[in-house]
């Protein structure tokens, strides 16, 4: 049966030859267009090959408006670019805004600015880009989308706050011109009645309003302006009562501006007049009560006129926390271990496609779904757990189909609430006796009531009544999967999406989601069922394999229980091998013998497997008499699940036990350490509650510094077999610091009473003086100058790292040079380093102060003793894991999340609330930046931001990373420098880690006499330097990363991508480059790149999803070149300087932060 998209490309082609339909949805509302290059125009400029293609492009587009009258419409080109250097040519996209079209749209010169707005996006790439340059057109995407614009029509009342705060106009006008009178109620503003139309002069009367429909449209708005030439208008919409916008800007304001709001309750819209903005977004932005200065582009108050010129409008609503906003754990509920949780897994055949998709990238296999399993797991009850597994075809249809049927079941059961078990008289007894909550630890006042598990009816303790109400029964249930953003999802999510009830996702793009979660209604209960689809590998990152190796044998309780025999048992604890690439059709299952080991080669990571791992598989087959492939299939994803449940919990178990919260309840490691972290402190934050201060830490957030500055070096000393005795003798130390922002974090930090000094503080303020535990502490902007004497002392490792564009680059990197800092934003105790190695402090522009206190120093140090004390892997891990996550929740840019929505209806008439929008709704707002079809019911559309929230305590990731950035300097110049001078040469750096080549006569000599900087507990217990062990995990101390083993030699080519060759290993880094194809990386290949500037290509397999269908790809990829623009390199290749300094060519630059 042919499909819809085929039939209307038959259609298509019959007018146009080079046109053709490659994606629909919703009934042709929504479609995606492809013009095809043909061979005469391949190589035509964008402007020749537009004009070439106008008359057939404003064809189809008049075509689409005469079926919807208004549509939106972006346009997408690729095109190939050549980097001559390095002979890449690759493929590039470049897209621009939608465009709303009506039908008296001009269509040629809206292809004009289209080919402008192109043009503009090519010639800065070829300019920012270092080097590439167009080679070739491919072909140009035209998404056509049908509008439904907003309109305002009749009266609809305004929500309280809003009414209350007698800020807007609400004209009761009962045809569909509320836009006009609310322009004439600002024309002739009345002193009574003002919301009755009799109490202004008719519209027509005074208003030109030729050429306009009504409800009127933006597109009429802009026609009301050119009618009306001394009029401008404003519009603002609102969502969730917070206003936001403007949804229309007007180019010029005119001698008459009117704000206006535009609000809707489902399918009708209305304006207001806006008499006063600033009363109506005051709420929702400032509680400041002197005079304020509005920007009504992006909604942000001022309290001076020069910070409102001065502010660098984004417009974006910034909405900040009110003033002295407290930052706490709430989440009691997160302490009761959810009571069901399903583990789950797919398996599939991998089908040959073999097709060309790219210059560089190839189609190999598609990821077809063969089957599934799921483990459902009850807390309370043994015998409710379930093991459901399937194979066949629709596998995916069917696991969601099942999925279903047992969440309803689950959702009974959890609705069926107990009555509390009459409670004993010890149980009455504490009750009485109970002064503090069971579930916030508060004291108890008149509020106390008796709290009891309704699943269980068991009596839990003595709580607050609303403690007791917030600690109910999770309202969702938890369905995990190992990877499930990189590959699980997109297996299941399209036949998700045809059942009733909406999708809601964390997302990270407009395909890969941290968790989803699919809403059902049900008629017999009131709260919706919620199933919520999490990723475990966002919690412990590495392979099931590896995670089931550091349990104990008495962790693999369901394991157990479904593999009763000892025999069976120790089977299945190791995760088995498994032919993926051989499964290629269904008629493979049906084989009763396990394929030969060389049918396990995984062409991924390009590996055989061992004797041992066929053999273990061998005995699988054996010992439960498989009788097929397709039975081994079934046992080896039954292992998987029940591997994956095991694991999971115990890192449940071991959480809750040392941190009384489920990790269930939460999404990533991170937000899980962030409230464990809060909970175990009791600590307060206060949140930052001034644009200005936030955004102050936002420009001076600089992540860890990574570079190469000396290129390569070669060692020789007399540990090593080829000493040679007439070269100096010289080491390559490879230090690395232990647990660098756990350390950092154990330092006083920014809590709370946020302010700026006045500039008569700022006269007086003297930094060197304040000592680092003091108990304010103190951010600044500052100028400073660096001299040239410093260049050659500091050329290694300059202060004051920042991001800019280098010479020769054109995109913003984060740089360590020897320019001058202006506005530097630095904490004090790293602008005391700073000076104190001779930088020159030359202006403050302003200081922000604050309290701070060491409050996360209990945390730290809690999980650095436990994981010293722990006696598995497993705990070891965790307690790690804990005290690394944390910092990321501390450094959270929401700026910088996406907004995606997905979307299975084009209207919902359901829907009263307009919570979750429809695909309608959503294409109609003028945020919309782009939308995926994956099917012709389900989209994806990704939105810019109206609003950002900004509640976030980024002081404390500022802090940490300032802290971290200044231990390391500190260590580089006051022990390694002070004590080696030029014989310590430092050739690279990498946030935590520092590689040297140091001139020295025994090193291991040096060290043992500075113990007290290193842990040095990888030394063997008789190691030939007769380093002893000890330090062992201390924070902040320095670790020989190689132990008693020795580096021979280094080659560095730039920033993660160097290779370390040592008498017992390698170690080889090539970011952004497959392990398989890293692990078959010579030193000899790092070398010729380095000497010969002749660039290194491999073919790399991977798997990457495209409208949520799996392939394995196989990517033609440049793996090593020499090319470095964060330092100069010199005419050698091996020597660098920092940008900046005095003997470069480029003496005097600006950053662009």
């Amino acid at each position: 049966m042919r499909t819809n998209i085929h039939k209307a490309n038959c259609l298509l082609n019959t007018k146009f030859a080079n046109i053709h339909i490659i994606a629909t949805a919703f009934n042709n509302r929504i479609m995606t267009y492809r013009l095809n290059v043909t061979q005469e125009d391949e190589y035509l400029g964008l402007e020749a090959f537009l004009s070439d293609h106008q008359t057939n492009i404003v064809e189809l587009i008049t075509m689409s408006l005469n079926k919807h009258n208004c549509i939106k419409v972006n346009f997408e080109l690729f095109a190939y670019f050549m980097l001559p250097t390095l002979e890449e040519k690759q493929l590039k996209s470049f897209n621009t805004k939608y465009n709303i079209i009506y039908k008296n749209t001009d269509l040629n010169e809206l292809l004009t600015k289209v080919m402008n707005a192109l043009n503009e996006k090519l010639t800065e790439f070829q300019h920012c880009q270092s080097g590439w340059t167009f080679v070739s057109m491919s072909h140009l995407e035209i998404n056509i989308n049908k509008y439904s614009p907003m309109r305002g029509g009749s009266y609809i009342d305004l929500p309280p706050a809003i009414k209350h705060s007698r800020s807007c106009i609400n004209i009761k006008n009962e045809d569909d011109c509320c836009f006009l009178w609310s322009i004439v109620a600002g024309l002739y503003p009345a002193k009574n009645n003002v919301c009755r139309t009799s109490s202004y002069p008719h519209y027509s009367s005074v208003l030109n309003i030729e050429g306009m429909s009504f409800p009127p449209t933006m597109n009429d708005i802009k026609q009301f302006e050119k009618n009306n030439p001394n009029m401008s208008v404003n519009i603002y919409g609102l969502q969730n009562n917070i206003v936001t916008g403007p949804l229309y800007a007007s180019k010029h304001k005119r001698e008459h501006h009117f704000n206006l709001l535009y609000i809707e309750n489902n399918t009708v819209g209305h304006y207001c007049l806006i008499k006063d903005l600033i009363r109506l977004v005051r709420r929702q932005v400032t509680h400041y009560k002197g005079k304020v200065y509005l920007c009504d582009a992006c909604l942000q108050f001022f309290s001076s006129e020069t910070r409102y010129k001065s502010h660098n409008c984004s417009k974006i609503l910034s909405i900040l926390p009110e003033k002295k906003s407290i930052l706490k754990f709430k989440h009691f509920e997160r302490q009761q271990k959810i009571n069901f949780i399903i583990y789950a897994d797919f398996e599939c055949m991998l089908i040959d496609c073999n097709e060309s998709n790219s210059l560089n990238t190839r189609k190999l296999k598609t990821h077809q779904p063969s089957c599934f399993a799921y483990y459902i797991c009850c807390a309370h009850n043994n015998e409710l757990n379930k093991y459901v597994s399937y194979r066949g075809t629709d596998c995916a249809e069917v696991f969601v189909k099942y999925l279903i049927r047992d969440a309803k079941r689950i959702h009974r059961i959890l609705s069926n609430k107990k009555s509390m078990t009459p409670l004993t008289t010890e149980q009455e007894m504490n009750y009485q006796n109970s002064n503090t909550c069971h579930i916030c630890k508060q004291l108890l006042l008149n509020d106390k009531v008796r709290d009891h598990d309704h699943i269980t009816s068991e009596y839990r303790g003595a709580a607050h009544s609303h403690c007791n109400l917030m600690y109910r029964v999770c309202s969702f249930i938890p369905v995990v999967f190992h990877n499930l953003s990189g590959y699980d999802s997109h297996l299941f999510i399209q036949e998700l999406a045809k059942y009733e009830g909406t999708i809601n996702i964390i997302p990270k793009t407009k395909e890969k989601y941290l968790s989803i979660t699919k809403v059902i209604k049900t008629e017999k209960y009131n709260h919706p069922i919620q199933i919520k689809f999490i990723d475990s590998f966002q919690f412990l990152s590495s392979s099931l394999d590896a995670l089931s190796d550091s349990l104990s044998e008495n962790d693999f309780l369901n394991l157990s229980r479904e593999f009763s025999d000892k025999r069976k048992f120790d089977l299945m604890r190791k995760k088995g091998v498994y032919p993926y690439d051989y499964i290629d059709s269904w008629s493979k299952f049906d084989e009763t013998q396990l394929p030969s080991k060389y049918h396990f080669y995984n062409s991924l990571c390009k590996k055989h497997i061992t004797d041992e791992e066929y053999l273990h598989a061998q005995t699988v087959w054996n010992v439960f008499n498989v009788k097929s492939l397709g039975e081994y299939t079934d046992l080896y994803i039954k292992c998987d699940v029940l591997l994956l449940c095991d694991i999971f919990e115990k890192f449940r178990e071991t959480s809750l036990h040392y941190y009384k919260l489920d990790p269930a309840y939460y999404v990533t490691s991170p937000s899980l350490s962030w409230d464990a972290m809060l909970l175990y402190t009791d600590t307060e934050l206060e949140l930052i509650s001034d644009l200005q201060m936030y955004e102050l830490l936002e420009k001076g957030i600089r992540g860890g510094l990574a570079q190469c500055s000396r290129r390569h070096a070669e060692a020789n000393n007399k540990y090593l077999p080829h000493f040679n005795e007439s070269e100096p003798s010289s080491y390559l130390i490879y230090l690395d610091c232990n647990n660098l922002y756990g350390y950092a974090m154990m330092k006083k930090l920014p809590i709370s009473e946020f302010k700026f000094l006045t500039l008569e503080e700022i006269s007086n303020f003297d930094v060197i003086t304040i000592s680092d535990d003091n108990d304010y502490g103190y951010i600044l902007e500052v100028d400073l100058i660096y001299p040239n004497y410093l260049h050659n002392k500091h050329k290694d490792l300059p202060f004051a790292v920042e991001k800019l564009v280098p010479p020769y680059g054109k995109s913003a990197k984060l740089i360590a040079n020897l320019y001058d800092k202006h506005h530097y934003v630095i904490h004090y105790v790293h602008l005391k380093e700073c000076l104190k190695n001779g930088l020159i402090l030359k202006k403050i522009h302003c200081i922000l102060s604050f309290r701070q206190e060491c409050f996360l120093k209990n945390y730290i140090d809690l999980n650095t003793r436990l994981r010293q004390n722990s006696k598995t892997v497993f705990e070891k891990d965790f307690f790690k894991l804990l005290n690394n996550a944390i910092f990321g929740k501390t450094i959270e840019n929401k700026r910088k999340q996406a907004d995606v929505k997905l979307v299975t209806k084009w209207r919902d008439t359901t829907n009263k609330t307009n919570k979750h929008l429809d695909a309608e709704k959503l294409l109609a707002k003028p945020n919309l930046k782009s939308v995926s079809i994956f099917s012709d019911n389900f989209i994806a559309v990704e939105l810019y931001h109206e609003k950002v929230v900004l509640d976030r305590p980024i002081y404390i990731g500022f802090t940490v990373l300032e802290y971290s950035k200044q231990h390391l300097y500190q260590f580089h110049y006051d022990f390694i420098k002070k004590k080696y001078g030029n014989n310590a040469k430092l050739c690279y750096t990498d946030t935590d880690s520092l590689l040297y080549l140091i001139y020295t006569t025994d090193f291991y000599q040096d060290m043992h006499d500075d113990l007290t900087k290193f842990d040095t507990s990888n030394f063997a217990v008789n190691n030939p330097y007769h380093i002893p062990q000890t330090n062992a995990k201390v924070p902040g101390l320095w670790k020989h990363e190689m132990g008693d083993d020795l580096i021979i030699e280094f080659v560095g080519l730039r920033a993660k991508l160097y290779f370390i060759n040592s008498l017992k290993t390698q170690i080889k880094k090539a970011k952004g480059v497959s392990k398989s194809i890293t692990n078959n990386l010579k030193l000899d290949d790092y070398s010729n790149v380095l000497l010969t500037d002749k660039a290194l290509r491999c073919k790399m397999n991977m798997i990457k999803s495209i409208k949520h269908v799996l392939y394995s790809q196989q990517v033609d990829k440049q793996v090593l070149d020499r090319n470095d623009d964060k330092i100069q390199v010199l005419q050698d290749q091996i020597h660098t300087l920092p940008w900046g300094h005095c003997d470069s060519m480029f003496l005097d630059y600006s950053s662009d932060t």
